[in-house]
């Protein structure tokens, strides 16, 4: 095995293949940080890094939900202060560099004698979804479906679960025609009989239900858009039709896109009570 000269390279090598952002801490100052941290601040290298920012600390968003350098005591380091903290607590807002605030949970190892290594993960859907539900507003009052502001806000875990568990997300969209809202909340209550329990039942407009769930294929999909449909006939009044339609989210595609292309699905007026495939 030939003998490794330059350990540094060997150690950015490592850090760079992690997905977490990674600060390496000498004397409570970066001396190194890898790819991910590098993206997250848009710039090409740690150097870079080092001659456009202060204070490392300063990074943090002055916000009183999260640890920021105001919280850091006299005659202590933000390492310190943030170290105090019960796990739970130690979370951190950034900015991105489209200012988008993101939430990150911290760990730091101090297993090295000289050294610190901080773990930075990203929450920020988890904890939107925590927030949300903690003050009861996740669910549309009147029908008992998640909101469509919930459902945008955590979108980004259930593309996380697809990837994770290797599945496809799966989507219906139903738009009910001249529906009163008695029929929109029973409706509702029978879905939700139907589906599993990490399927996401969504209010997406007044009069339109989108259902999102993990499936293994194309097929799965239609399966569960034709049990829909059929609930829809079984409970059908003369006063309740409707439009339906079924997609996955293409290989690269965003979601936005996707919710587009069934939008103008199921506005076609040739196309109600039946079940399209798109």
């Amino acid at each position: 095995m030939n003998e490794i000269k330059e350990p540094y390279q060997l150690i950015q090598s490592i850090v760079d293949a992690q997905e977490n952002l990674i600060i390496v801490i000498e004397d409570d100052k970066p001396i190194l940080m890898n790819r991910s941290c590098c993206t997250f601040f848009g710039v090409k290298n740690f150097e870079e890094y080092s001659q456009s920012f202060g204070s490392f600390e300063n990074n943090f968003v002055p916000h009183p939900s999260y640890f920021n350098a105001g919280k850091v005591e006299d005659g202590e380091s933000w390492l310190e202060a943030l170290e105090r903290l019960d796990e739970k607590d130690k979370i951190v807002s950034m900015l991105s560099t489209s200012d988008e605030p993101r939430a990150f949970s911290v760990a730091i190892n101090h297993t090295h004698p000289f050294y610190s290594v901080v773990s930075m993960h990203d929450i920020s859907a988890n904890l939107i979804k925590r927030i949300m539900i903690e003050n009861d507003v996740s669910l549309d009052k009147e029908s008992g479906a998640y909101n469509k502001e919930y459902f945008l806000y955590t979108a980004e875990i259930l593309q996380d679960a697809a990837a994770y568990n290797e599945k496809e997300i799966g989507l219906t969209m139903l738009k009910l025609l001249d529906h009163q809202g008695e029929d929109l909340k029973r409706l509702v209550g029978n879905i939700k009989e139907s589906i599993r329990e990490n399927d996401m039942l969504v209010k997406y407009a007044s009069n339109i239900l989108l259902i999102a769930c993990l499936v293994d294929k194309e097929e799965n999909a239609m399966l569960f858009g034709k049990k829909l449909r059929e609930l829809l006939i079984s409970a059908r009044s003369e006063r309740m039709n409707f439009n339906i339609a079924v997609s996955l989210v293409k290989k690269g595609e965003k979601l936005g896109t996707s919710l587009k292309r069934l939008n103008n699905a199921i506005d076609d007026e040739q196309a109600v009570n039946r079940l399209q495939l798109i």
